[in-house]
């Protein structure tokens, strides 16, 4: 077996935040261009990964329509996107989890693939996405063998995904500062800039 036959890859949707600067709205069922974040998040994972799993905390029927599983978190008041994490590489079956948060609706396949392609190469590697200096921890592929040193730094009181992550051996993928195709929206402002950022998947100049 070559190691690229044994890299298999499933991926975690995260959708289970309170959606504090939204006024409490669900987050992965915000609109764009007619259609919840979430199933065109999902839509693109599935170009690179499966089984598809969406961690969310609520409204279960609409997300169970665009996965294949569910996560919820074991504690209550929307812990943070660490417990996400947990709850999906505990599940996973494959050898690596791609963890994609919902708040960046034009993040493409095509860098999903690049990232797929750079973890594949060295698959004992946690693999992170920066621009520029920023680091962008919720967007990473983590191999299925770290969930015991996860369960155990949430047992101890981790709860930053990112340190946990560079607390790994790990990879970046290093974009350039501002990379339109990250552009996270968290409020409502952030969602109407999208909306004129972004047309149809293109930037406007």
């Amino acid at each position: 077996m070559t190691l690229s036959d044994s890299f298999t890859l499933s991926a975690v949707l995260l959708a289970g935040g309170q959606g504090s600067r939204l006024g409490g709205r669900d987050k992965g069922l915000m609109d764009w261009h007619g259609q919840p974040v979430a199933q065109r998040l999902a839509a693109r994972l599935r170009s690179v990964a499966a089984p598809i799993m969406i961690s969310c905390n609520r409204n279960q029927e609409q997300y169970r329509q665009w996965a294949d599983a569910l996560v919820t978190d074991d504690v209550p008041d929307f812990p943070g996107p660490l417990a996400g994490i947990l709850g999906a590489i505990r599940l996973c079956r494959t050898s690596h989890l791609l963890v994609i948060p919902c708040d960046l609706p034009q993040l493409p396949p095509e860098l999903l693939e690049d990232l797929a392609s750079h973890a594949r190469q060295e698959p004992e590697c946690v693999w992170l996405v920066r621009t520029g200096e920023h680091w962008q921890p919720l967007v990473s592929i983590i191999p299925a063998s770290r969930w015991a040193s996860l369960s155990q730094a949430w047992k101890d009181g981790q709860r930053s995904p990112l340190r946990w992550l560079l607390a790994q051996s790990h990879r970046v993928l290093q974009l350039p500062e501002g990379d339109p195709r990250l552009h996270n929206a968290n409020t409502p402002e952030d969602w109407l800039d999208c909306s004129s950022i972004f047309a149809d998947g293109e930037v406007r100049r």
